[in-house]
This record gives structure tokens, C-alpha cells and sequence, in this order.
């Protein structure tokens, strides 16, 4: 799969899962997700990584290392993209090193 655009990487609002959201050149949007485990703790646990396709809610679970290898497929265009008016290309950055940080947890 050819990846043609990345958009941003983000922390959702249902308690952080951390997400990349991307489109292939299958004209798809796609996420590499790490949901978000627990709400009770005050130290966020994750669930495994996940490819979801969110055009068709297709969704794949991925090992540690499956998601780090999208993850640094995704890095370059990252940083080749021009920073977002409505996110600090910093906030993102932190996530891409969240993200992978948790691809080098065990499992």
C-alpha cells in the first residue's frame, strides 16, 4: 500500500487513544490506533495497535512491531508536511514519540 498523504497525528477525546490518520492510494483514510485500555488509572494503559480503515471500518489488529513499522513509514511524511494551523507540529511530534514508545513496550 502506497501511502499518498498523512493528516495528523492526535489523541482522541475518549479518554486518549492515540492515533495517525493517513490516506492510501487506495483513496481510503486509514488510522494506526492504539485505543485506549482503561479510564479508572490514573497511568492510561493501551490495547494492542490497531489498523483500522475508516472508509470501509475494516480493523486489523497489529503486533508491537507491525505498528512500528507503519509508524516509521508514516515519520517521513510527517516531517516533509507543513505544520497545521489548528496543531502544533510539537504536540504532534510528542504523540509520534508516545506511539512509539508503546511499540516498545512487551506485550
Amino acid at each position: 500500500m502506497k501511502i499518498n498523504h498523512i493528516f495528523r497525528f492526535e489523541k482522541l477525546r475518549d479518554g486518549g487513544s492515540l492515533i495517525v490518520s493517513f490516506q492510501s492510494d487506495d483513496s481510503c483514510e486509514y488510522w494506526v490506533m492504539f485505543p485506549v485500555a482503561n479510564l479508572e488509572s490514573k497511568q492510561t494503559k493501551f490495547k494492542n495497535p490497531m489498523l483500522v480503515n475508516r472508509t470501509t471500518g475494516l480493523e486489523v489488529e497489529l503486533s508491537q512491531l507491525g505498528a512500528k513499522q507503519w509508524l516509521s513509514r508514516l515519520a517521513p511524511l510527517f516531517y516533509a508536511r507543513d505544520e497545521l494551523p489548528q496543531v502544533s507540529k510539537q504536540s504532534e511530534e510528542r504523540i509520534l514519540g508516545d506511539m512509539l514508545a508503546l511499540c516498545e513496550e512487551s506485550d
